[in-house]
């Protein structure tokens, strides 16, 4: 009985060990925050969704779908990304209208606000 309590306390100890190497060399999920951010404000009169595809980061690509009229949300600029890819598209807007800016430098904060009809959706930089 003695033997079986040693090996199942030895089993016990290498697969702790084992897990515990594990969690330290684990890649992370997702790179740090610049602190710095893109923000939007929906003003206008249509749904709208943003979606970033981040270059030479970690920091998987998302989308934020579906942001109605009078909402704000903002995403933040990964440490590590080399660019980004934005896309903002109004929803049921006729010929798929795309709102998207073209970020150049990611070491700065944006801000934009959407406003007009769904026919008429224009987005302009404001000061954060």
């Amino acid at each position: 009985m003695t033997n079986i309590r040693r090996a199942a306390a030895c089993a016990t100890a290498a697969i702790g060990i084992g897990l515990a190497g594990t969690a330290v060399t684990a890649a992370p999920a997702f790179a740090a925050g610049s602190g710095h951010y893109i923000n939007f404000s929906n003003e206008g009169g249509f749904l709208v969704n943003t979606c970033y595809k981040w270059q030479g980061s970690q920091t998987a690509d998302t989308c934020d779908s579906g942001k109605p009229i009078t909402s704000t949300w903002r995403v933040e600029i990964p440490d590590d990304a080399t660019g980004v890819e934005l896309n903002v598209n109004v929803l049921a807007q006729a010929g798929g209208k795309n709102l998207s800016p073209q970020i150049t430098d990611l070491k700065r904060d944006y801000c934009y606000t959407l406003y007009g009809t769904t026919f008429t959706a224009k987005m302009v930089e404001k000061t954060c």
